[in-house]
This record gives structure tokens, sequence and C-alpha cells, in this order.
């Protein structure tokens, strides 16, 4: 159980350092806007990505607002740098906030869908779970081979959010997804793998089937706090 306690540890020290961000004000939010408003008047790729930066810079409601609504409206190539933005406001519950706003329009384009679910995971919100969980069961129950990319997508982000309740809505999908008949074990085998890998990077235990894993969480649920750190 070692390289559990261990991550716990790093977990604790990341989310002190997240914790003592200064908070930006109204006024530090309305000069980002009025950078990304100016950039937006150059209408290059370059300013842009400038006024984005800008915007990442400064942990607010409005900015991260505004730039959930910009992963959804700009280029490809821009949606991305807005999901990494929000990736870097670790713990901001309006970040997770404005990345779960930007998953549904995104969901025909893998790259952004990938990198939304990915700063998803940064910013490592509790809100986040419940989020993941959902998106991944309803397209599973779709069975459309074709939703394999962002399924997975999201079953991985649930491996990065270091919450208890992210632990045990892997176990729950993986549980939904056990052999029903042989026809539909394709589909439903890589979302197992998938809940078998991220458990893997959420734990650092390297355990095998569903039953291995339930009997290791019922033992150690208890001896962690919510957010996986050690009572």
């Amino acid at each position: 159980m070692k390289p559990l306690r261990f991550t716990c540890v790093l977990l604790a020290l990341a989310s002190l350092a997240a914790a003592q961000e200064p908070a930006a004000t109204d006024a530090d939010a309305k000069a980002a806007l009025d950078s990304w408003n100016e950039a937006a008047k150059i209408g290059t790729d370059e300013a842009k990505e400038m006024g984005i930066e800008k915007l990442a810079a400064c942990r607010h409601a409005m900015t991260a607002a505004k730039l959930g609504w910009l992963a959804t409206v700009e280029s490809e190539d821009l949606r991305v740098a807005c999901a990494k933005a929000l990736g870097k406001m670790g713990g901001f519950a309006d970040a997770a906030k404005a990345l779960h706003g930007a998953i549904k329009a995104n969901e025909a384009n893998k790259k952004v869908h990938g990198a939304i679910f990915d700063a998803i995971a940064d910013v490592n919100h509790p809100s986040s779970v419940a989020v993941c969980k959902d998106w991944a069961s309803d397209r599973v129950s779709h069975r459309d081979w074709e939703d394999v990319p962002i399924i997975t997508a999201a079953i991985e982000a649930l491996g990065g959010l270091k919450w208890k309740s992210a632990v045990e809505a892997l176990l729950d999908l993986w549980q939904k997804n056990k052999v029903v008949d042989r026809k539909s074990d394709g589909f439903r085998s890589k979302v197992r793998s998938a809940c078998s890998q991220a458990l893997r990077r959420l734990t650092g235990e390297k355990l095998g089937n569903l039953d291995e894993w339930e009997g290791w969480w019922k033992a150690e649920k208890g001896k962690l706090r919510e957010d996986l750190t050690p009572r």
C-alpha cells in the first residue's frame, strides 16, 4: 500500500500550493478581459494566444467563464489553448465549471475533447467526478464504437481526480460494464480496460481484476480522507 501513501503526500503538498495562490481582483479580471478584447480586434492566432495567456494568469470567475466560452467558439488550436489555460487553475471551482460547460460543444472534436478532459483532471475539483462519470455512462449506453475515444477520455480524467469519489466512480463503471453477452464484450472490454488503467494511475496500485480492486478498496477507504490523503 506504500505507493498510495506516497502519492497522497504529494497530493497534499500540491493542494496546499494551489490554495496559497493569491486570488485575482475584479480589476485584475477586467484588465485580462480587456487584453483579450484587444487581441480579438487584431484577430491573428498569435495575438489571441497572448490574450488567452493573460486570461490564464488571472484566477477569477470572469476569466474562467470567458475561457470556457472561447473553448466552444474559437478555432481548434485556440480551443485547446483555452482548455489548457483553465487547467492551470488548480482546484478552482469556476475553472472546473467552465470546462464542464465546454464538453458537449466539442464532442465531435476528439482533439479538443481530450484537452478538456485532461484539463479537468489538472484542475482536480470534486464536482468533476460526477460530470466525468455521467458523461462516460451516457456514451457507453449508446454502444457506438466511434464514442470509445471520448469515453476513455472521461475515464482517464477520473484517474486524475484525486478524490475517494473518483475511485468509487471507476469501480462502479467497471462493475456496470462486466460482460452481459458476448456481442457487447468487445465494446465493454475497452471500458473495463480504461477503468483498470485509471485506477492504477489514481492509486499507484497494480491490481488485476475487479474483485481484487473492490477488496483492496474495502480495506483502504476507511484510512483515507475525501481527498485521498491519510487520516
